[in-house]
């Protein structure tokens, strides 16, 4: 068989098993794709990302959101562009967010296998390892559990692009006497401005590899070809990163930077550090379900916290590639006359490379590792440093491949070959694919419809282009917590409609907070008053943010004893919308969010002018003016804009 139908055979049978292994191991729901996975926590989050470039094309603005003073996405400066771009197309033809987010967690299993099985291959892995090795790979719990909550952390597919880039430089691959030097150079390159692009801890940890890879480098052949290289490698992380956070560059120079969003600690750094015995260990989501007990009283004895702190597992097969990986390297300390391990094969020529990588790669992450003294040292930005997984992962299955494919060359006859593998591969991927728990699905669907069912009908009750203030006040994004009333939640009516505009979306720290902390606090007459006064026309309760049905009832009957016109109350009672039409003798007056620009007032400093066609608001001592077209502000030091 020539090598490219090898490949094109190869490529189907690629397909084939992520495809079985997804839809019938995994038995991922392929129906009702516009609901999506998971609609709480990060998940409502990635939906509101989608949403935004299907409402205006990009990520940064929305006028739908954070009504009046704007939506402050630009002080939360990690955007993931590269996965809102791929999905763009399916958001935009379709529509519907959760479709896109879908689709692309779906993609990502093939995504990131094609991806491994092109760098095994490169690195020298024989078709059969090298596929099962991409499968495990694509379906690793980092993966599957990180689902469509954490979906561009889990869409790592650039990652083994990123290892083979190391490796080419470890290995001094870039040399001009090596043929192909240039265009591997030039692919190299598209990766590193890649990588930040699409999540940017693989950036920081492409970044911070590469000078061990360049140590290496120098060890087998001394010269600066190598360190410029590596370099300009650096480099185009660094610019990328750069260029994409130039949107928030020139937002900060408008408006001030916002210290209080993305605020991270060193002690975080511990926290969310790669745990060893994790990474060894199976996952409480095991198949088998005596493991998934035996791990669940470890964790439980240990105290390991819940969610991704647990589910770090590379699969048996990656263990035993780890051990692969430090049997090299013992080997080569205790025999270094023997240039040569057990192939003559241009996999023997990275894996000893590897090892080095993967043992960095540990220490980096490891709790109380390097990570944690550059978190206390230099940055505490970068605090997971648990995302590392899927380089250590890539690592280590070349490292079991390499050793599966020394121990295939051994035996003799295709065909006891062939089962070998087979047999084997089986074995792991029963152990590294988990189970998911997908009984609640039909009820999560129907639910999703109710949800949708009844804000659609707000939005009909209040018209196109509606403003809704949303109690309780949350700022945007990573708010604790309100009683029952989970992070992002108050994204949901903004999901679930078309033309309505919503108070959620300001930034702790920024106006738009102030504003809504402040007719929170007020009694419910004056809460409408200067609600309405602000270019409300309704005022939505979410129940969850209360501590009971009592605390909640003082507000809402409050809110229906002074408005004129009755609730719209969900199905189960969680949301109740107040319309304010007719509450206060005059029409709302809506405020251009567009024009709108907030900022500090000196009490000290000089009056505050502007022209008197313009619209302006302030906030005096404990409420908020009506609307006023003036040519100067003068109050003294009760007031502040």
């Amino acid at each position: 068989m020539s090598e490219r139908r090898l490949r094109l055979a190869a490529a189907a049978v690629l397909f084939l098993l992520i495809t079985v292994v997804v839809f019938g191991v995994l038995k991922l729901p392929y129906s009702r794709v516009d609901v999506p996975y998971a609609f709480t926590g990060d998940a409502i989050d990635k939906l509101a990302q989608i949403q935004n470039v299907i409402d205006t094309g990009w990520l940064f603005d929305n006028l739908r959101l954070g009504y009046p003073f704007g939506y402050d996405r630009l002080d939360f400066p990690r955007f993931d562009s590269l996965n809102y771009l791929l999905m763009a197309p399916v958001a935009l033809i379709t529509g519907h967010p959760g479709t896109a987010m879908n689709l692309y967690f779906l993609l990502g299993f093939y995504l990131i296998g094609f991806a491994a099985l092109f760098c095994f291959r490169q690195l020298g892995l024989r078709w059969g390892p090298a596929l099962l090795c991409s499968v495990l790979y694509s379906v690793l719990p980092y993966h599957v559990l990180r689902n469509v909550g954490h979906l561009t952390n889990g869409a790592y597919f650039l990652v083994p692009f990123a290892a083979l880039v190391l490796l080419w430089v470890a290995r001094n691959r870039f040399d001009a006497n090596d043929p192909g030097a240039t265009r591997r150079w030039l692919l190299a390159l598209v990766v590193c401005v890649l990588v930040p692009l699409q999540m940017p801890y693989n950036g920081v940890f492409l970044a911070l590899l590469c000078p061990v890879a360049v140590a290496l480098a120098i060890v087998t052949r001394p010269g600066w070809r190598t360190v410029l290289v590596a370099l300009s490698l650096m480099a185009a992380v660094a610019g990328s990163f750069v260029v994409e956070q130039v949107p928030v560059l020139l937002h900060q120079a408008s408006v001030g930077k916002n210290t209080l969003v993305a605020d991270r600690s060193p002690e975080e750094a511990e926290l969310y550090s790669m745990r060893l015995d994790q990474v060894v260990l199976p996952t409480q989501s095991h198949r088998l379900r005596s493991l998934a007990e035996m791990k669940r009283r470890f964790d439980d004895a240990v105290n390991v916290p819940q969610g991704e702190f647990r589910n770090q597992y590379i699969g048996a097969f990656g263990v035993f590639g780890l051990l692969a990986l430090l049997w090299v390297l013992v080997r080569a300390a205790a025999a270094p006359e023997r240039t040569r391990t057990l192939m003559p094969d241009q996999a023997d020529e990275f894996v000893r490379a590897a090892a080095i990588l993967a043992l960095a790669a540990i220490f980096l992450a490891v709790s109380s590792g390097v990570g944690v003294l550059i978190a206390f040292a230099i940055t505490s930005k970068v605090r997971t440093y648990n995302r590392i997984l899927p380089f250590l992962a890539f690592f280590c299955l070349f490292g079991a491949g390499w050793a599966l494919q020394a121990v295939l060359d051994r035996v003799r006859g295709n065909v006891l070959r062939v089962a070998i593998l087979c047999a084997i591969g089986s074995v792991a991927v029963f152990d590294t694919v988990v189970r998911m728990p997908h009984g609640g699905r039909a009820d999560a669907v129907a639910n999703f419809d109710v949800i949708h069912a009844y804000f659609a009908s707000v939005e009909q009750r209040l018209g196109n282009g509606a403003t809704v203030l949303q109690l309780p006040a949350s700022w945007y994004p990573e708010h604790p917590p309100i009683n029952r009333m989970t992070d992002y939640e108050e994204f949901k009516p903004f999901l679930m409609t078309h033309t309505l505009r919503f108070s959620y979306g300001v930034s702790q720290g920024r106006p738009g907070y102030v504003a809504n902390l402040a007719l929170q606090n007020m009694p419910a007459k004056e809460q409408i008053r200067q609600a309405h006064a602000l270019g409300f026309d309704a005022v939505l309760i979410d129940s969850q943010g209360y501590a009971d049905d009592e605390a909640r009832a003082l507000i809402t009957d409050a809110l229906a004893k002074a408005l004129p016109q009755e609730p719209s109350v969900s199905p189960g009672s969680r949301w109740w919308l107040f319309p304010l039409g007719n509450c206060c003798g005059a029409p709302v007056a809506h405020l251009d969010t567009a024009k709108s620009i907030p900022f500090a007032y000196d009490p000290n400093g000089e009056p505050i002018r502007f022209a008197t066609d313009s619209t302006g608001w302030i906030y005096n001592d404990d409420h908020w003016s009506y609307p006023e077209s003036w040519g100067t502000w003068s109050l003294g030091a009760t007031s502040h804009v």
